[in-house]
């Protein structure tokens, strides 16, 4: 007899498991959903809108203004033109400068300083951008304080206090990529406030460095021999002179 009621529960048929399967999205709190889609954003918006459209919690979770602060800008011109910028671009880009991405910024500093009368502007957004880690930011606005605080003891040394920070920080490269960049934003604008450094002497008193004859070499250098020059100089002084001195011949025409 119970060998015959097991083989009736065996064959008898299987009730429906009529239960949804769990939604792991739904699970994670809304805060790891926008740190992650943040993530995504400060590397691909390809990926992003994949994601918006991937899932109703990915699309209200992208609205956060944190995801718009971190948002890459690698698909957009430097100079946005507006009438080459769609309707939905020029929402997204707002939507970033309201949320204070560093980006935009920076790019927007670069211009108001460079290109219009709006120096002051400029600087604020540089240095903005500069004091929450935008390292073109930090590159200009530490260059900037070195060229224009001749009269400013206190400005001109924070100059050179940031940009060892910038190269101590990261490395001889990152300044070089930082410099070519920069390059490549102020020739891709019309320059209307050039960067002219009259004296370019270094503050340094010692006389082993080398920095003085480094300062005195740079100006017969091409790009390339700039960019793989990693041996820098013992002292910010003379280092610092050294990288305002290749941050000027950009503006030489």
């Amino acid at each position: 007899m119970a060998l015959l009621r097991a083989k009736k529960e065996i064959n008898k048929p299987k009730k429906k498991n009529n239960a949804s399967p769990i939604n792991i999205v739904k699970t994670l709190p809304n805060e790891l959903l926008v740190e992650i889609i943040g993530k995504v954003a400060s590397h691909s918006m390809v990926d992003l809108c994949q994601m918006k459209l991937s899932c109703k919690d990915f699309l209200n979770a992208s609205e956060d203004g944190y995801v718009y602060q971190h948002a890459s800008m690698e698909n957009f011109a430097l100079i946005p033109l507006p009438w080459f910028t769609n309707e939905k671009e020029t929402s997204f880009l707002r939507r970033c400068r309201e949320n204070d991405n560093l980006e935009i910024l920076y790019r927007e500093g670069m211009v108001q300083y460079f290109s219009t009368s709006m120096v002051k502007s400029g600087f604020e957004n540089l240095k903005k951008a500069a004091s929450e880690g935008h390292h073109e930011a930090k590159y200009v606005y530490s260059m900037l304080l070195m060229a224009n605080c001749e009269e400013d003891d206190e400005g001109r040394e924070l100059g050179f206090d940031l940009f060892g920070e910038l190269k101590n920080s990261t490395c001889n490269s990152m300044v070089a990529r930082c410099r070519k960049r920069v390059k490549s934003f102020i020739k891709s604008m019309w320059v209307k406030n050039h960067v002219v450094v009259q004296n370019l002497s270094s503050c340094c008193c010692s006389d082993t460095c080398g920095g003085t004859d480094k300062l005195k070499k740079h100006s017969t250098w091409s790009d390339e021999e700039v960019d793989n020059d990693g041996v820098g100089v013992s002292c910010k002084y003379c280092d610092g002179n050294y990288e305002l001195g290749l941050f000027a011949n950009i503006f030489r025409v």
